[in-house]
């Protein structure tokens, strides 16, 4: 058995997700995990799949053609190498601020600086209540990494938080 990785981006419509599955389960693929959202009438999806190695090579030069009959730009290729499993403490980490250019990239960044790995990662622009205003919320699984002192991350955190003004909550997963 050979793993595969899809990305597809296009229109949402209703039946593209049962029809983009099907195309995997008549090419006798297994899902095993995956990532779909609606964004603003985009739908976009990351997953990896499971096949023998024929049955993934075949999908692999039929899938693109069948995805651009659903009005989707699809790109399929080989899982190289076993999946790295991250030792260490899986925390959720939230912010919430106004919507300003760079919120995720500095958050990043100084995770990436204690060696924390990001497994899961997904951001909302929505109508704070009462304001009006753009609010922008950041959620993430992340894993810290053993012998990183959780009270450095969470103190730097708060201090790049208080610069960008946005609020920021720490909890074991």
């Amino acid at each position: 058995m050979k793993q595969w990785i899809v990305t597809a981006v296009g229109p949402d419509r209703p039946g593209l997700v049962g029809e983009l599955t099907g195309h995997l389960h008549a090419g006798k693929a297994n899902l095993l995990d995956s990532r779909m959202v609606n964004l603003r009438g985009q739908f976009a999806i990351v997953l990896l799949l499971e096949a023998a190695e024929t049955d993934g090579a075949a999908l692999a030069d039929s899938l693109p053609q069948s995805a651009e009959s659903m009005g989707l730009k699809l790109f399929i290729a080989p899982q190289y190498g076993q999946a790295r499993t991250a030792g260490g403490v899986p925390y959720r980490l939230k912010t919430y601020s106004s919507d300003q250019p760079g919120i995720v990239h500095r958050v990043t960044d100084l995770l990436r600086s204690h060696g924390v790995n990001i497994e899961d990662l997904s951001t909302r622009q929505e109508s704070a209540a009462f304001a009006g205003t753009p609010l922008f919320t950041m959620d993430l699984l992340i894993t810290l990494p053993a012998g990183v002192p959780v009270r450095k991350i969470r103190a730097d955190l708060e201090a790049l938080c208080d610069q960008i003004n946005c609020d920021v909550d720490l909890e074991p997963a």
